[in-house]
């Protein structure tokens, strides 16, 4: 029993006597290297000098050499060359366009771009004021398409947008676009109830006639696009080999496939109707309805008036885009979905209408105009924030262009 104690506590002295030699052993250790650290960070900030220029070597930036090794090549000292994706990317494109516009600014009077007015005389400065406003309102219709079509993610090229522009401008130059004009301002009394001394019926004038019309109008390149998806995607699963690769790349490219694409596609197509409604429509009947100088005052007020109209059929006919976008990715919920993206676009139009027709101080109109544009384009942002969080192909398309730009 002693004994057993006994050689109990001399192998508890011999724990003791190690753990604290081993403790002794760790402090000194411990202190070595914070000795040692303490050394290389004086060595390092005070004597730098005799530091060999090793890869752990930091530079300016906190990199070391590892980090920082590059082959000296052509497309490093000249960017632009060899390869780099900064045109694919178009993140060039607004500059260029912009430096295009200040000189053609400059170069005004243009002797190839004529106002449309036929054999009438023109008062002195109004056709260098038309000048201007075209290249002004074609310049901010490319801002504000360009920007939507970032804000989306880039699902559309942009001359696929510049195809449906035309398409939108060459249309209204049609006799078809007399024939839909009719149907909505005199078969619909559209046109009757505008000039109504009720104030309702002013309004429902405006949404009916103008807002259906036009907005219905804006959209059928969108709703072409859409009907083309809709097939070529159904004959690509019947069929096989080259030609159902052709069908799904056309749709890839050129199609109407989901809300994004009706996004940017019907912001397209209302700026090209705005050019044409303002360049080819009001400029002349101003002129034509005033006399002598008054015609560039004339013209000076609708410059003022034209531009915000710019960007509210842009995000008029981009909110319709969204629900035909809807519709294509739901095709049982169309007949619910197309009428109300119809519906919420023409209130829209037909509010701000009737708003010039129904207030006449500038004070009040003012105002409510603004608070029209704001809200149409705080429903726009909002559809395309939804539609990025529903979008089956975003999420893949920004990942392509981020690891696209790392790359370069």
């Amino acid at each position: 029993m002693t004994l057993r104690t006994q050689s109990s506590i001399g192998r508890g002295g011999d724990l003791q006597h190690e753990a604290t030699a081993s403790s002794s052993a760790g402090e000194d250790n411990a202190t070595a290297r914070r000795t040692s650290s303490c050394n290389e960070a004086v060595h390092e900030h005070v004597a730098p000098d005799h530091v060999a220029p090793d890869e752990r070597t930091r530079d300016l930036a906190d990199r070391t050499t590892t980090d920082t090794k590059f082959k000296l090549s052509l497309n490093v000292v000249f960017p632009l060359l060899g390869g780099r994706s900064t045109w694919a990317h178009e993140h060039l494109l607004p500059v260029f366009v912009s430096l295009i516009v200040a000189l053609m600014l400059f170069a005004v009077p243009l002797p190839w771009l004529q106002l449309p007015h036929g054999d009438k005389p023109v008062a002195p400065g109004t056709t260098e004021a038309w000048q201007v406003f075209s290249i002004l309102a074609i310049y901010i219709a490319f801002i504000i398409n360009y920007y939507i079509n970032q804000m989306c993610g880039r699902p559309r090229s942009g001359w696929l947008q510049a195809l449906v522009s035309i398409t939108t401008f060459w249309l209204l130059t049609t006799p078809f676009w007399d024939y839909w004009y009719d149907l909505f301002n005199v078969v619909i009394p559209g046109q009757s109830l505008e000039k109504s001394s009720n104030p309702l019926a002013v309004i429902a004038g405006n949404i009916f006639g103008t807002g259906l019309g036009e907005e219905g109008f804006k959209a059928l390149p969108l709703m072409g696009l859409a009907l083309m998806t809709v097939a070529f995607a159904a004959l690509s699963c019947r069929t096989t080999g080259r030609l159902s690769a052709l069908l799904c790349d056309l749709t890839t490219h050129f199609g109407l496939r989901e809300p994004l694409d009706g996004i940017v596609l019907g912001a397209a197509a209302g700026s090209g109707f705005f050019i044409y409604e303002t360049l080819v429509q009001y400029v002349p009947q101003v002129i034509d309805t005033a006399k002598g100088n008054m015609a560039f005052d004339g013209l000076v007020q609708l410059l003022a008036r034209g531009l915000p109209q710019l960007t509210a059929h842009s995000a008029y006919t981009g909110l319709f885009g969204y629900f035909i976008g809807l519709a294509v990715l739901r095709p049982a919920m169309a007949v619910l979905l197309i009428p109300l993206g119809w519906l919420s676009a023409a209130a829209l139009h037909g509010a701000w209408d009737a708003t010039s027709d129904l207030i006449g101080s500038s004070l009040i109109g003012v105002p409510v105009h603004v608070v029209i544009g704001v809200l149409s384009y705080a429903l726009l942002a909002g559809a395309i924030f939804k539609a990025r969080d529903i979008s089956p192909s975003f999420a893949q398309r920004c990942f392509k262009i981020r690891c696209a730009d790392l790359a370069a």
